[in-house]
């Protein structure tokens, strides 16, 4: 069976297990620290800020980087979403979007998911993502082939010593 929402081409199989190696290891970090999150939010929640989830994101993925680029990987795999992935994509990111946007206007909506204004909100919503989606997909597109041309490159010149 063929994935039909992304795409993905592997580059170099020694590289794809030292980003395995680097993404275990960032994601036991990253447990461990939301764990010690959600132990805050249970036993201490005024002292909980969701902004601490954000951050242990964001620290998790530049140890991630970080630790590959300590690993020695040069090559990244191709990897970008077919049509029908971003528009799946973007009505991930909608629907995120429209629930929290739910649970804060509540009143507005007179508790009613749907009222013409929500579902308004919801179309709206998509329509803004929906291009950006497609840039950020085309940016991957474009660094997948050029991280190709570049592996290929490699390999030409490792020929052409030997």
């Amino acid at each position: 069976m063929k994935n039909r929402l992304f795409y993905y081409q592997l580059l170099d199989e020694r590289e794809e297990q030292l980003m395995n190696k680097a993404g275990a290891e960032s994601f036991y970090i990253s447990i461990a620290f939301l764990l010690l999150s959600y132990m805050i939010a249970v036993l201490a929640p005024s002292l909980f800020n969701p902004r601490m989830i954000l951050i242990i994101i964001i620290i998790g993925t530049f140890y991630f980087f970080g630790r590959a680029r300590d690993l020695g990987v040069t090559y990244y795999s191709r990897f970008h979403f077919t049509f029908l992935g971003c528009l799946l994509l973007t009505l991930v990111i909608t629907a995120i979007l429209m629930l929290q946007n739910y649970q804060f206007n509540i009143e507005i909506y007179q508790h009613n998911p749907l009222h013409i204004k929500y579902i308004y909100a919801w179309v709206f919503t998509y329509i803004f993502y929906l291009p950006w989606v497609f840039i950020g997909n085309l940016g991957l597109k474009s660094y997948g082939e050029w991280a190709q041309k570049k592996f290929e490159q490699d390999m030409d010149e490792l020929e052409s010593m030997e």
